[in-house]
């Protein structure tokens, strides 16, 4: 059974997909992740999403079989704005609590990072500032995560196209495609 649960932090409330089955499909169930938006499953589920300067993180625990991920917009809430998983610093967080809920033990966790790429080629320092969206969003992902001693197994972060990833959360398996 998967379903949507709108949750709430601050004032303004994102969506998290959870999904759970007494007893597993015989072909995992996938789910588009959408910007701004977390999944996590206890049962096996493929995540797909497609990055450009966002940046997606997928965390897997390989003893329980839990596993989500994240796609967030935008490296940091600036504090004016209502929480919400569109900042990387509220989503990865936000995934860490829904493994945890979910039977994932946040010790045996793995990562998965991706995206952060610079796809448009503006040179005027109107459109960028001194470090690309990209860049601020793949760093503050592997703060993030080396904050909480979560190792990264693979991280293809930068570069100038746009991929889309496909995620399964019960082994952390992954297929990237450049677009």
């Amino acid at each position: 059974m998967s379903f949507l649960l709108p949750q709430r932090m601050g004032s303004e409330a994102f969506t998290v997909l959870l999904a759970g089955a007494s007893t597993p499909p015989a072909v995992p169930q996938t789910r588009y992740l959408h910007a701004g938006q977390v999944c996590v499953s206890a049962s096996p589920q493929t995540i797909v999403f497609i990055l450009g300067s966002c940046v997606g993180v997928c965390l897997w625990d390989p003893v329980s079989k839990v596993g989500g991920a994240t796609h967030f917009l935008l490296p940091e809430s600036d504090g004016r704005s209502a929480s919400s998983a569109r900042y990387g610093n509220v989503a990865i967080p936000v995934l860490l609590h829904k493994l945890a809920e979910a039977g994932a033990h946040l010790d045996r966790l793995r990562a998965k990072v991706f995206g952060g790429g610079r796809l448009l080629n503006l040179t005027s320092s109107e459109a960028w500032n001194a470090s690309p969206l990209g860049t601020r969003n793949a760093e503050v992902a592997v703060e993030i995560l080396r904050k909480h001693h979560i190792p990264i197994e693979i991280s293809e972060l930068g570069g100038t196209r746009g991929k889309r990833i496909s995620f399964q959360s019960d082994t952390g398996e992954t297929i990237v495609k450049e677009l």
